[in-house]
């Protein structure tokens, strides 16, 4: 697939990307950095941990820049009630999109209901909050961590998300021993088909990369290298 075509501007793969950075040992000049290079990126939201939500409310204020908090990061198997604390901080600090991550081990025990309720009360208080303060759609996104399932749970926990109510499906954290595959993406877009979003996260680094999940299936990328991948496009399209 030629860039250009998929993406005939710039801002058409500004808006494809989530730009994240939750790595534990980076410092706050790291963050203050990473913010400012969203902003100049334009990119569609970005993600990082929920102790900097306040200060990243200020450095993309005006931006357009979405903010975008981790529920539940990075194992899953924080209760429910925990993940929901997490994301009523996350949407009093301005978040208007959640990345919660399923609870891993709750599918490998065959709790499928108790997944099903986790992922449930999360976009319930997420509609809860749409209903009230009438600023937009709350996007929640259940982080599915796939190098710890095999094809078939795949399958079950996409559809288990779908029944309840999520906008996404993504593939990884992104700190798991593996990140995204263009298979898994290409299974996950099969299991849910046209009803939701499928998130491509963890290991993209480059604008090829880019490009094999979104001909996989993906409809949104995660990604630690948005900036680098931007310049990259940017030098094609300087040339074209």
């Amino acid at each position: 697939m030629d860039p250009t075509e998929a993406f005939p501007t710039p801002g058409h793969l500004a808006q494809l990307l989530d730009a994240t950075l939750l790595r534990p040992e980076a410092r706050e000049g790291e963050y203050r950095e990473f913010l400012a290079a969203a902003r100049d990126g334009g990119f569609r939201c970005v993600f990082l941990p929920l102790y900097y939500l306040p200060l990243a409310r200020l450095e993309l204020e005006g931006s357009g820049v979405k903010l975008g908090g981790v529920l539940g990061f990075p194992f899953g198997y924080a209760p429910t009630d925990v993940k929901k604390a997490e994301a009523v901080y996350a949407l009093q600090q301005g978040a208007q999109e959640m990345d919660m991550v399923m609870n891993i081990t709750a599918l490998k025990s065959r709790r499928l209901e108790r997944v099903r309720e986790d992922i449930a009360e999360v976009v319930r208080l997420a509609r809860l909050y749409d209903k009230g303060k009438g600023e937009g759609h709350i996007i929640v996104k259940v982080i599915l961590e796939t190098c710890y399932l095999t094809p078939a749970e795949m399958r079950t926990a996409a559809s288990i998300a779908v029944e309840a109510g999520a906008d996404f499906v993504k593939t990884s954290t992104g700190l798991g021993p593996g990140g995204a595959r263009v298979e898994d993406v290409r299974l996950l877009r099969e299991a849910v088909g046209n009803a939701c979003g499928v998130k491509a996260s963890g290991g993209i680094r480059t604008l090829a990369d880019v490009l094999a999940m979104l001909e996989a299936g993906a409809n949104r990328i995660g990604t630690s290298a948005a900036s680098a991948i931007m310049q990259e496009y940017l030098a094609g399209y300087r040339w074209r």
